[in-house]
Protein backbone atom coordinates (compact mmCIF):
# COMPACT_ATOMS: atom_id res chain seq x y z
CA UNK A 1 0.00 0.00 0.00
CA UNK A 2 1.30 3.61 -1.06
CA UNK A 3 1.41 5.86 2.19
CA UNK A 4 -0.67 9.09 1.73
CA UNK A 5 1.58 11.31 3.10
CA UNK A 6 3.46 11.47 -0.34
CA UNK A 7 3.82 9.64 -2.95
CA UNK A 8 6.64 6.75 -2.71
CA UNK A 9 8.13 7.90 -6.35
CA UNK A 10 8.61 11.95 -5.08
CA UNK A 11 10.71 10.24 -2.00
CA UNK A 12 12.65 9.08 -4.29
CA UNK A 13 13.95 12.01 -5.87
CA UNK A 14 15.49 13.33 -2.25
CA UNK A 15 16.52 10.27 -0.50
CA UNK A 16 19.03 7.81 -1.89
CA UNK A 17 18.28 4.46 -0.24
CA UNK A 18 16.09 1.34 -0.16
CA UNK A 19 12.18 2.29 -1.25
CA UNK A 20 11.14 -0.31 1.73
CA UNK A 21 12.65 1.62 4.14
CA UNK A 22 11.50 4.42 2.72
CA UNK A 23 8.07 3.10 2.95
CA UNK A 24 8.28 1.69 6.31
CA UNK A 25 8.95 5.54 7.73
CA UNK A 26 6.40 6.97 6.22
CA UNK A 27 3.98 4.42 6.83
CA UNK A 28 4.71 5.06 10.63
CA UNK A 29 4.11 8.63 9.91
CA UNK A 30 0.44 7.92 7.41
CA UNK A 31 -1.11 6.55 10.47
CA UNK A 32 -1.06 10.25 12.32
CA UNK A 33 -2.44 11.36 8.85
CA UNK A 34 0.67 13.88 8.79
CA UNK A 35 -0.46 15.75 5.49
CA UNK A 36 -3.60 17.17 7.30
CA UNK A 37 -1.45 17.09 10.68
CA UNK A 38 0.30 19.64 9.24
CA UNK A 39 -1.85 21.64 6.78
CA UNK A 40 -2.02 24.24 9.56
CA UNK A 41 1.88 24.83 9.65
CA UNK A 42 1.90 24.77 5.59
CA UNK A 43 1.80 28.73 5.94
CA UNK A 44 5.30 29.67 7.47
CA UNK A 45 7.39 27.80 4.73
CA UNK A 46 9.43 30.41 2.86
CA UNK A 47 9.87 28.25 -0.25
CA UNK A 48 10.78 24.51 -1.22
CA UNK A 49 9.55 20.91 -0.03
CA UNK A 50 6.64 20.57 1.91
CA UNK A 51 7.08 20.76 5.85
CA UNK A 52 5.70 17.09 5.89
CA UNK A 53 8.31 15.54 3.73
CA UNK A 54 10.50 17.56 5.80
CA UNK A 55 9.21 16.60 9.00
CA UNK A 56 9.62 13.23 7.82
CA UNK A 57 13.29 13.37 6.42
CA UNK A 58 14.29 14.76 9.94
CA UNK A 59 12.75 11.90 11.74
CA UNK A 60 14.77 9.77 9.62
CA UNK A 61 17.70 11.11 9.96
CA UNK A 62 17.04 11.50 13.65
CA UNK A 63 16.77 7.34 13.75
CA UNK A 64 19.80 6.87 11.91
CA UNK A 65 21.61 9.14 14.35
CA UNK A 66 22.32 11.30 11.99
CA UNK A 67 22.40 15.83 11.78
CA UNK A 68 21.88 17.17 8.85
CA UNK A 69 25.25 18.24 8.77
CA UNK A 70 25.73 14.12 8.70
CA UNK A 71 23.98 13.69 5.34
CA UNK A 72 26.52 14.57 3.54
CA UNK A 73 29.12 12.44 4.56
CA UNK A 74 27.68 8.75 4.92
CA UNK A 75 29.79 7.08 2.56
CA UNK A 76 30.77 9.87 0.32
CA UNK A 77 27.22 10.58 -0.52
CA UNK A 78 24.04 12.20 0.27
CA UNK A 79 21.24 10.10 1.65
CA UNK A 80 19.01 13.21 1.18
CA UNK A 81 19.96 15.04 -2.44
CA UNK A 82 17.34 18.53 -1.71
CA UNK A 83 17.91 21.60 -0.60
CA UNK A 84 19.40 20.81 3.25
CA UNK A 85 19.19 24.66 3.45
CA UNK A 86 15.12 24.06 3.54
CA UNK A 87 15.96 21.88 6.34
CA UNK A 88 17.53 24.41 8.22
CA UNK A 89 15.05 27.10 7.48
CA UNK A 90 12.74 24.96 8.84
CA UNK A 91 14.35 24.12 12.50
CA UNK A 92 15.20 27.71 12.67
CA UNK A 93 12.12 29.18 11.56
CA UNK A 94 11.31 31.75 14.44
CA UNK A 95 7.08 31.21 13.17
CA UNK A 96 7.32 27.36 13.58
CA UNK A 97 4.82 26.44 16.56
CA UNK A 98 6.54 23.72 17.64
CA UNK A 99 4.54 23.49 20.68
CA UNK A 100 1.52 22.89 18.95
CA UNK A 101 2.98 20.61 16.80
CA UNK A 102 4.30 18.65 19.47
CA UNK A 103 0.32 18.92 21.06
CA UNK A 104 -1.06 17.92 17.85
CA UNK A 105 0.86 14.91 18.01
CA UNK A 106 0.08 13.91 21.16
CA UNK A 107 -3.74 14.14 20.80
CA UNK A 108 -3.26 12.14 17.66
CA UNK A 109 -1.63 9.61 19.31
CA UNK A 110 -4.24 9.20 21.98
CA UNK A 111 -7.16 9.28 19.37
CA UNK A 112 -5.14 6.69 17.45
CA UNK A 113 -4.75 3.86 20.64
CA UNK A 114 -8.45 4.72 21.52
CA UNK A 115 -9.98 4.06 18.20
CA UNK A 116 -8.63 0.70 18.30
CA UNK A 117 -9.50 -0.01 21.38
CA UNK A 118 -6.39 0.27 22.94
CA UNK A 119 -7.40 1.88 25.72
CA UNK A 120 -6.13 0.92 29.26
CA UNK A 121 -8.34 0.92 32.53
CA UNK A 122 -5.12 1.93 33.78
CA UNK A 123 -5.00 5.57 35.90
CA UNK A 124 -4.16 8.52 33.86
CA UNK A 125 -1.29 10.48 35.02
CA UNK A 126 0.78 13.37 34.14
CA UNK A 127 4.48 13.12 34.90
CA UNK A 128 6.77 16.15 35.44
CA UNK A 129 10.17 15.99 35.14
CA UNK A 130 13.56 18.07 33.83
CA UNK A 131 16.85 16.73 32.87
CA UNK A 132 20.11 18.25 31.72
CA UNK A 133 21.09 18.83 27.94
CA UNK A 134 24.75 19.16 27.87
CA UNK A 135 25.88 21.48 25.09
CA UNK A 136 29.30 22.31 24.09
CA UNK A 137 29.12 25.42 22.07
CA UNK A 138 29.28 28.85 24.41
CA UNK A 139 27.49 30.60 21.54
CA UNK A 140 24.85 29.25 21.49
CA UNK A 141 21.79 31.68 21.62
CA UNK A 142 21.33 31.79 25.45
CA UNK A 143 23.41 29.50 27.06
CA UNK A 144 24.24 29.25 30.17
CA UNK A 145 25.50 27.04 32.98
CA UNK A 146 23.66 24.70 35.01
CA UNK A 147 24.45 22.46 37.76
CA UNK A 148 24.10 18.96 37.67
CA UNK A 149 22.51 17.57 40.93
CA UNK A 150 24.12 14.09 39.87
CA UNK A 151 27.64 14.90 39.29
CA UNK A 152 27.60 18.08 41.84
CA UNK A 153 29.19 20.13 39.03
CA UNK A 154 28.48 22.97 36.73
CA UNK A 155 28.00 22.09 32.87
CA UNK A 156 27.31 24.06 29.49
CA UNK A 157 23.67 23.59 28.47
CA UNK A 158 19.75 23.96 29.23
CA UNK A 159 17.63 22.45 31.79
CA UNK A 160 14.53 20.51 29.85
CA UNK A 161 11.36 20.53 31.25
CA UNK A 162 9.23 18.06 30.16
CA UNK A 163 5.71 17.71 30.95
CA UNK A 164 4.34 13.46 30.29
CA UNK A 165 1.00 11.38 29.19
CA UNK A 166 0.74 8.14 30.76
CA UNK A 167 -2.07 5.98 29.59
CA UNK A 168 -1.10 2.79 31.62
CA UNK A 169 1.06 1.39 28.20
CA UNK A 170 3.02 4.58 27.05
CA UNK A 171 4.47 7.64 28.30
CA UNK A 172 4.25 10.05 25.88
CA UNK A 173 5.72 13.61 26.05
CA UNK A 174 2.59 16.55 25.91
CA UNK A 175 4.75 19.52 26.29
CA UNK A 176 8.25 21.08 27.16
CA UNK A 177 10.57 24.22 27.98
CA UNK A 178 14.19 25.10 28.11
CA UNK A 179 15.61 26.31 31.23
CA UNK A 180 18.55 28.62 32.22
CA UNK A 181 20.04 29.21 35.72
CA UNK A 182 21.17 32.90 36.80
CA UNK A 183 24.13 31.39 39.48
CA UNK A 184 25.14 33.45 42.45
CA UNK A 185 26.64 36.50 40.31
CA UNK A 186 23.21 36.53 37.71
CA UNK A 187 25.97 35.81 35.11
CA UNK A 188 24.70 32.47 34.12
CA UNK A 189 27.96 31.13 34.84
CA UNK A 190 29.62 32.93 31.41
CA UNK A 191 31.67 35.92 31.17
CA UNK A 192 31.07 39.20 29.88
CA UNK A 193 32.99 38.81 26.19
CA UNK A 194 31.10 34.84 26.26
CA UNK A 195 27.38 36.64 26.86
CA UNK A 196 28.34 39.01 23.53
CA UNK A 197 29.77 36.34 21.56
CA UNK A 198 26.30 35.11 21.41
CA UNK A 199 24.50 33.92 19.34
CA UNK A 200 21.05 36.28 18.51
CA UNK A 201 18.62 37.63 16.08
CA UNK A 202 15.28 39.96 15.96
CA UNK A 203 12.41 37.72 15.96
CA UNK A 204 8.60 39.24 14.98
CA UNK A 205 6.89 39.94 18.01
CA UNK A 206 4.43 37.21 18.95
CA UNK A 207 6.36 34.89 17.26
CA UNK A 208 6.30 31.53 19.15
CA UNK A 209 9.67 31.19 19.66
CA UNK A 210 9.51 34.46 21.36
CA UNK A 211 7.68 33.23 23.69
CA UNK A 212 9.31 30.04 24.44
CA UNK A 213 12.59 32.41 24.54
CA UNK A 214 11.28 34.47 27.70
CA UNK A 215 10.49 31.07 29.14
CA UNK A 216 14.40 30.82 29.64
CA UNK A 217 14.20 32.79 32.90
CA UNK A 218 11.09 32.17 34.31
CA UNK A 219 10.53 29.68 36.90
CA UNK A 220 9.93 25.96 36.06
CA UNK A 221 6.62 25.79 38.77
CA UNK A 222 5.25 28.76 36.98
CA UNK A 223 5.66 27.47 33.31
CA UNK A 224 4.71 23.93 34.76
CA UNK A 225 1.52 25.28 35.26
CA UNK A 226 1.03 26.79 31.84
CA UNK A 227 1.72 23.06 30.37
CA UNK A 228 -1.03 21.96 32.55
CA UNK A 229 -3.66 24.51 31.94
CA UNK A 230 -2.44 24.23 27.54
CA UNK A 231 -2.93 20.72 28.17
CA UNK A 232 -5.97 20.01 29.96
CA UNK A 233 -7.32 22.80 27.65
CA UNK A 234 -6.58 20.63 24.38
CA UNK A 235 -8.68 17.71 25.82
CA UNK A 236 -6.40 15.55 28.06
CA UNK A 237 -7.81 14.04 30.86
CA UNK A 238 -5.99 12.69 33.83
CA UNK A 239 -6.52 12.08 37.29
CA UNK A 240 -3.31 12.86 38.77
CA UNK A 241 0.39 14.54 38.05
CA UNK A 242 3.75 12.85 39.48
CA UNK A 243 6.95 14.63 40.29
CA UNK A 244 9.88 14.31 42.54
CA UNK A 245 10.30 16.85 45.67
CA UNK A 246 11.39 19.70 43.87
CA UNK A 247 8.45 20.48 42.99
CA UNK A 248 6.33 19.61 45.83
CA UNK A 249 5.67 23.22 47.37
CA UNK A 250 2.31 24.84 49.08
CA UNK A 251 2.66 27.09 46.32
CA UNK A 252 2.36 24.61 43.66
CA UNK A 253 0.06 22.66 44.68
CA UNK A 254 -2.39 25.39 45.32
CA UNK A 255 -1.96 26.53 41.93
CA UNK A 256 -2.57 22.37 40.36
CA UNK A 257 -5.65 22.21 42.58
CA UNK A 258 -7.33 25.31 41.32
CA UNK A 259 -7.22 23.94 37.66
CA UNK A 260 -10.74 23.06 36.54
CA UNK A 261 -11.98 22.86 39.98
CA UNK A 262 -9.45 20.84 41.75
CA UNK A 263 -9.80 17.52 38.69
CA UNK A 264 -5.98 17.10 38.90
CA UNK A 265 -4.48 15.25 41.95
CA UNK A 266 -0.84 15.53 43.27
CA UNK A 267 1.20 13.21 44.08
CA UNK A 268 4.84 13.14 45.23
CA UNK A 269 7.59 12.94 47.26
CA UNK A 270 8.14 15.88 49.78
CA UNK A 271 11.39 17.07 51.52
CA UNK A 272 12.05 16.07 54.75
CA UNK A 273 12.13 19.92 55.83
CA UNK A 274 10.75 21.73 58.43
CA UNK A 275 7.52 23.30 56.85
CA UNK A 276 4.75 22.76 59.00
CA UNK A 277 1.93 21.02 58.97
CA UNK A 278 -1.18 21.94 60.82
CA UNK A 279 -2.99 18.43 62.86
CA UNK A 280 -5.96 19.49 64.94
CA UNK A 281 -5.28 23.29 64.65
CA UNK A 282 -1.29 22.44 65.84
CA UNK A 283 1.96 22.80 63.82
CA UNK A 284 4.08 20.19 63.32
CA UNK A 285 6.95 19.77 61.09
CA UNK A 286 7.45 15.94 60.05
CA UNK A 287 10.18 15.30 62.58
CA UNK A 288 7.34 16.42 64.97
CA UNK A 289 4.80 13.97 63.54
CA UNK A 290 6.86 11.14 63.09
CA UNK A 291 7.73 11.27 67.24
CA UNK A 292 3.96 11.53 67.69
CA UNK A 293 3.03 8.60 65.88
CA UNK A 294 5.82 6.27 65.61
CA UNK A 295 4.85 3.77 68.35
CA UNK A 296 1.03 3.90 68.30
CA UNK A 297 0.51 4.79 64.37
CA UNK A 298 3.28 2.74 62.18
CA UNK A 299 2.01 0.30 60.13
CA UNK A 300 4.02 -2.71 58.16
CA UNK A 301 3.47 -3.34 54.32
CA UNK A 302 4.93 -6.60 53.56
CA UNK A 303 4.49 -6.12 50.06
CA UNK A 304 6.51 -2.95 50.23
CA UNK A 305 9.32 -4.25 52.97
CA UNK A 306 8.61 -1.12 54.74
CA UNK A 307 7.15 0.86 57.94
CA UNK A 308 4.85 3.57 57.56
CA UNK A 309 2.23 6.54 59.18
CA UNK A 310 -0.67 7.67 57.60
CA UNK A 311 -1.51 11.67 58.53
CA UNK A 312 -4.44 13.25 57.03
CA UNK A 313 -3.68 17.26 57.66
CA UNK A 314 -3.83 20.67 56.04
CA UNK A 315 -0.73 22.11 54.31
CA UNK A 316 -0.83 25.75 53.70
CA UNK A 317 -4.88 25.62 53.46
CA UNK A 318 -5.04 22.73 51.59
CA UNK A 319 -6.25 19.55 52.61
CA UNK A 320 -3.26 16.38 52.03
CA UNK A 321 -2.61 13.17 52.99
CA UNK A 322 1.38 12.35 54.03
CA UNK A 323 2.67 9.15 54.15
CA UNK A 324 6.14 8.68 56.32
CA UNK A 325 7.89 5.71 54.40
CA UNK A 326 10.87 3.86 56.46
CA UNK A 327 12.27 0.96 54.55
CA UNK A 328 13.82 -1.85 56.28
CA UNK A 329 17.05 -1.75 57.83
CA UNK A 330 17.02 1.95 56.79
CA UNK A 331 17.37 4.80 59.70
CA UNK A 332 15.65 7.57 57.53
CA UNK A 333 12.15 8.41 56.84
CA UNK A 334 10.99 9.64 53.45
CA UNK A 335 7.30 11.37 52.72
CA UNK A 336 4.98 11.02 50.29
CA UNK A 337 2.55 13.40 49.61
CA UNK A 338 -0.99 13.46 48.18
CA UNK A 339 -3.81 15.75 47.78
CA UNK A 340 -6.03 12.61 46.89
CA UNK A 341 -7.44 11.72 50.98
CA UNK A 342 -8.85 8.18 48.99
CA UNK A 343 -5.34 6.71 48.37
CA UNK A 344 -3.91 4.18 50.78
CA UNK A 345 -0.62 3.78 50.91
CA UNK A 346 0.12 0.86 48.89
CA UNK A 347 -1.94 2.26 45.79
CA UNK A 348 -0.51 5.31 46.43
CA UNK A 349 3.20 4.14 46.59
CA UNK A 350 2.39 1.98 42.84
CA UNK A 351 1.36 4.85 41.42
CA UNK A 352 4.43 7.25 42.61
CA UNK A 353 6.39 4.40 40.91
CA UNK A 354 4.99 5.48 37.36
CA UNK A 355 6.94 8.55 37.92
CA UNK A 356 10.29 6.29 36.98
CA UNK A 357 9.35 6.00 33.50
CA UNK A 358 9.70 9.56 32.72
CA UNK A 359 13.37 9.13 34.01
CA UNK A 360 13.66 5.95 31.04
CA UNK A 361 12.46 8.21 28.62
CA UNK A 362 15.08 10.67 28.92
CA UNK A 363 18.18 7.63 28.82
CA UNK A 364 17.04 6.51 25.50
CA UNK A 365 16.13 9.54 23.98
CA UNK A 366 19.26 10.84 24.50
CA UNK A 367 20.97 7.46 23.54
CA UNK A 368 18.92 6.53 20.38
CA UNK A 369 17.41 9.80 19.42
CA UNK A 370 19.81 12.25 19.63
CA UNK A 371 18.36 14.45 22.46
CA UNK A 372 20.55 16.87 23.36
CA UNK A 373 22.97 16.77 20.46
CA UNK A 374 21.90 19.50 18.43
CA UNK A 375 24.97 22.23 18.83
CA UNK A 376 22.77 24.80 16.45
CA UNK A 377 23.63 28.57 17.74
CA UNK A 378 19.91 29.10 16.92
CA UNK A 379 17.29 28.98 20.18
CA UNK A 380 14.91 28.34 17.31
CA UNK A 381 16.98 24.94 16.29
CA UNK A 382 17.24 23.91 20.21
CA UNK A 383 13.29 23.95 20.37
CA UNK A 384 13.40 22.33 16.95
CA UNK A 385 15.35 19.64 17.92
CA UNK A 386 13.76 18.73 21.41
CA UNK A 387 10.60 18.35 19.03
CA UNK A 388 11.54 16.79 16.83
CA UNK A 389 13.04 14.04 18.93
CA UNK A 390 9.55 13.47 20.85
CA UNK A 391 7.90 13.47 17.72
CA UNK A 392 10.06 10.76 16.74
CA UNK A 393 9.44 8.76 20.38
CA UNK A 394 5.62 9.13 19.90
CA UNK A 395 5.70 7.87 16.05
CA UNK A 396 7.45 4.74 16.97
CA UNK A 397 5.40 4.29 20.46
CA UNK A 398 2.72 4.08 18.41
CA UNK A 399 4.65 1.29 15.85
CA UNK A 400 5.58 -0.51 18.66
CA UNK A 401 2.08 -0.89 20.10
CA UNK A 402 0.54 -1.94 16.53
CA UNK A 403 2.99 -3.11 14.25
CA UNK A 404 4.74 -6.82 14.64
CA UNK A 405 8.54 -5.69 14.27
CA UNK A 406 8.76 -8.41 11.33
CA UNK A 407 7.23 -6.13 8.91
CA UNK A 408 10.13 -3.22 9.37
CA UNK A 409 12.76 -2.76 6.80
CA UNK A 410 16.37 -2.83 7.66
CA UNK A 411 16.48 0.34 9.17
CA UNK A 412 13.55 -0.33 12.31
CA UNK A 413 15.57 -4.05 12.69
CA UNK A 414 17.85 -1.84 14.68
CA UNK A 415 15.02 0.15 15.66
CA UNK A 416 13.40 -2.89 17.06
CA UNK A 417 15.92 -3.54 18.96
CA UNK A 418 16.38 -0.50 20.76
CA UNK A 419 12.90 -0.41 21.29
CA UNK A 420 12.65 -3.62 22.88
CA UNK A 421 14.78 -2.69 25.08
CA UNK A 422 12.94 0.23 26.25
CA UNK A 423 9.46 -1.87 26.04
CA UNK A 424 11.52 -4.42 29.08
CA UNK A 425 12.89 -1.28 30.91
CA UNK A 426 9.07 0.10 31.12
CA UNK A 427 7.91 -3.68 31.94
CA UNK A 428 10.46 -4.06 34.66
CA UNK A 429 10.48 -0.61 36.37
CA UNK A 430 8.82 -1.01 39.31
CA UNK A 431 10.70 -4.48 39.55
CA UNK A 432 13.62 -2.77 39.66
CA UNK A 433 12.36 -0.01 42.20
CA UNK A 434 11.32 -2.68 44.30
CA UNK A 435 14.78 -4.11 44.55
CA UNK A 436 16.64 -1.37 44.49
CA UNK A 437 14.74 0.23 47.40
CA UNK A 438 16.08 -3.68 49.10
CA UNK A 439 19.64 -2.88 48.02
CA UNK A 440 19.68 0.88 49.78
CA UNK A 441 18.11 0.27 52.58
CA UNK A 442 21.20 -1.19 53.71
CA UNK A 443 23.72 1.58 52.62
CA UNK A 444 21.15 4.38 53.66
CA UNK A 445 21.72 6.35 49.88
CA UNK A 446 19.18 8.70 48.36
CA UNK A 447 16.97 6.36 46.24
CA UNK A 448 16.23 9.20 43.85
CA UNK A 449 20.08 10.53 42.84
CA UNK A 450 20.97 7.45 43.18
CA UNK A 451 18.77 5.25 40.46
CA UNK A 452 19.35 8.74 38.13
CA UNK A 453 22.84 7.58 38.36
CA UNK A 454 22.15 3.63 36.88
CA UNK A 455 20.66 4.74 34.45
CA UNK A 456 23.44 7.70 33.27
CA UNK A 457 26.27 4.89 33.20
CA UNK A 458 26.57 2.68 30.76
CA UNK A 459 28.33 -0.33 32.58
CA UNK A 460 25.99 0.10 35.18
CA UNK A 461 23.30 -0.05 32.18
CA UNK A 462 24.95 -3.24 30.85
CA UNK A 463 24.24 -5.41 34.12
CA UNK A 464 20.75 -4.39 34.29
CA UNK A 465 20.42 -5.82 30.90
CA UNK A 466 21.40 -9.04 32.29
CA UNK A 467 18.25 -8.52 34.88
CA UNK A 468 16.14 -7.80 31.88
CA UNK A 469 16.93 -10.54 30.08
CA UNK A 470 16.13 -13.16 33.32
CA UNK A 471 12.76 -11.74 33.55
CA UNK A 472 11.96 -15.06 31.06
CA UNK A 473 13.22 -17.08 33.40
CA UNK A 474 12.51 -15.79 37.04
CA UNK A 475 9.31 -14.18 38.64
CA UNK A 476 11.10 -13.59 42.03
CA UNK A 477 12.42 -10.38 42.49
CA UNK A 478 15.59 -12.76 44.75
CA UNK A 479 16.06 -14.97 42.05
CA UNK A 480 16.24 -12.06 39.38
CA UNK A 481 18.89 -9.94 41.70
CA UNK A 482 20.91 -12.94 42.00
CA UNK A 483 21.77 -14.38 38.39
CA UNK A 484 22.43 -10.65 37.51
CA UNK A 485 25.12 -10.39 40.57
CA UNK A 486 26.30 -14.20 39.82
Amino acid sequence: MTPKLVQINELEKVLCNNESTDKGVLDFFDKFKLTQLLSPFESVKIKGYRISLLLAILCLFRLRGMSIWANQKINGTKMFEGDENSLYRLMNNSKMNWRKLLLSFTKQFIHITEKHGEETKSVKCFVLDDTDLEKTGKTIERIGKIFNHVTRKHILGFKLLTLSYWDGKNLIPVDFSLHREKGNSGNFGMSKKELQEQFSKKRDKGASNEKRLKELDKEKPDVAISMLKRAIKNGLKVKYILFDSWFTSDKMIKSIRSIKDGMLHVLGMCKMDNRKFTINKNEYNSKQIIVKNERKNCKYSRKHKSHYITVVCDYKGERVKLFYIKYRNNKNWNLLLTTDLSLDFCKALELYQIRWTIEVLFKECKQYLRLGACQSTDFDGQIADVTLTFVTLIILSLQRRFTAYETMGELFREAQKQLLELSLWERILIVFYKMLKQLLDVLNVDVDETIEKILQDKKAGKQLLIILNALDDFEDIDAIYAKSVA
